[in-house]
């Protein structure tokens, strides 16, 4: 199958180096590379995409101390993956979700030296769309192919990612289309919400705009209870970005819309805007909407991610969907959103910039966001203060893109 490609991966000039040095991989412990660290001291962690003289992709998890200033690179260290991958964070572990041809799952920790290592290696039999914490021992994961008829749920260990449990469902169960594709996966309290928009498997057409739609599991026995509808906004999330359903500590399911033609769609029917699910109810919330399109005067928010306390990093795509480049990500503006007061507060000293086309990498750590940002001259780290709404400037990234940011 043929994927479509986000117009704004960038080649750097640096990247000639790459294509001429070798790399040293840490698939086994003898061959980890030694970092200078302080034992237990957390560091910052980024997945650097890079992009070889035969056009695929290779990605770096590398530790750095500092990603505010001088240069970051990925020569000579971190742990080399080959293909295509989607990282996560959960917990004090950061997992690698393969893709296309390579559809294993590997965890990434930090041994005791500070080295980092990694943990467990299981495949499927197609890619994971996403993976979530269930409890402190347990992850649940998801296959949502779209050349399968069937919806699967994977119960892992934590620990060790053991699959513990398979749970499959017809996918007739959530639409008698063809196409779903996901778009979030949250679980509270004892049910699991999953949400997707159905575009055509073959041509990524969006035909069917005009409402959205999650499906509702119990958990932990992963039955299929129903689907949840509501015509106030159309289909929940958009292409690869995965961040559909938010959840905050009160255990509310927020369901973010946009339509983008930026994030894959090839129409726009409905407002974009934010509904929500209440804590233990298997239904939208008919007193709830945030409007974000008359709030931004007439903008969507493309990628979310939650902070704590209601509020949100959002980014927003600045074009209207009229005006947007179909798979382009961009051009997008960032912001603190409150969820509870449905207030939208853009930062200053961050320029405005294209996304990945795939799941934000961004740091959130104590009251500060780390990011990467693609600039004419190169991919710099940002370092934004969540209260001040504003951003400093860091570090230079060497690599096409950043596919993740954490710290361990």
């Amino acid at each position: 199958m043929t994927f479509p490609k986000f117009t704004r991966l960038l080649s750097l000039p640096v990247l000639s180096l790459f294509a001429a040095v070798l790399f040293t991989s840490c698939g086994d412990e003898k061959d980890a590379p030694n970092p200078v660290v302080v034992e237990g001291e957390p560091q910052y962690i980024m997945s650097l995409a890079v992009q070889g003289s035969d056009k695929t992709f290779t990605y770096y998890t590398v530790p750095f101390d500092d990603v505010m200033s001088g240069t970051l690179s990925a020569v000579g260290q971190g742990i080399e993956q080959p293909g295509y991958y989607d990282f996560t964070q959960i917990e004090n572990t950061i997992y690698s979700l393969g893709g296309l041809d390579d559809v294993n799952v590997v965890g990434i920790s930090r041994a005791k030296n500070g080295d980092l290592t990694q943990i467990g290696n299981v495949s499927f039999a197609s890619s994971l769309s996403d993976m979530v914490k269930a409890d402190d021992n347990t992850l649940v994961a998801l296959e949502l192919d779209p050349t399968s008829d069937m919806v699967k749920f994977h119960t892992l260990d934590a620990n060790t990612l053991a699959v513990k449990n398979t749970k499959q469902h017809p996918v007739s169960d959530i639409t008698e289309l063809e196409g779903p594709a996901y778009s979030g996966m949250r679980i509270s309290g004892d049910h699991l919400f999953l949400s997707y928009y159905v575009r055509d498997p073959n041509t990524y057409e969006t035909l069917y705009t005009d409402e959205a739609q999650v499906a509702v599991y119990s958990y932990p026995g992963l039955e299929f209870l129903k689907v949840i509808e509501d015509t106030r906004t159309g289909p929940v999330g958009g292409f690869n970005v995965k961040s559909g359903l938010t959840k905050d500590e009160k255990g509310d399911i927020y369901a973010l819309s946009h339509s983008n033609p930026a994030n894959g769609y090839s129409q726009s029917t409905k407002q974009g805007g934010i509904l929500r699910i209440t804590s233990g109810e298997t239904a939208f919330d008919a007193d709830y909407f945030f409007d974000v399109a008359e709030i931004t005067g007439g903008k969507n928010i493309a990628h979310l991610k939650y902070l704590g306390n209601g509020k949100a990093f959002a980014e927003i795509n600045m074009a209207s969907t009229g005006e947007q480049e179909r798979w382009s990500d961009g051009p997008l503006k960032s912001a603190i959103i409150d969820l509870y007061q449905k207030t939208v507060t853009y930062i200053d000293g961050l320029p405005e910039h294209a996304g990945n086309g795939r799941r934000l990498a961004v740091l959130h750590d104590e009251d500060y966001l780390y990011m990467s940002v693609p600039e004419a001259s190169g991919i710099y780290v940002y370092k934004i203060d969540v209260a001040n709404h504003t951003a400093t400037k860091g570090a230079e990234v060497e690599a096409n893109f950043v596919a993740g940011f954490f710290k361990l």
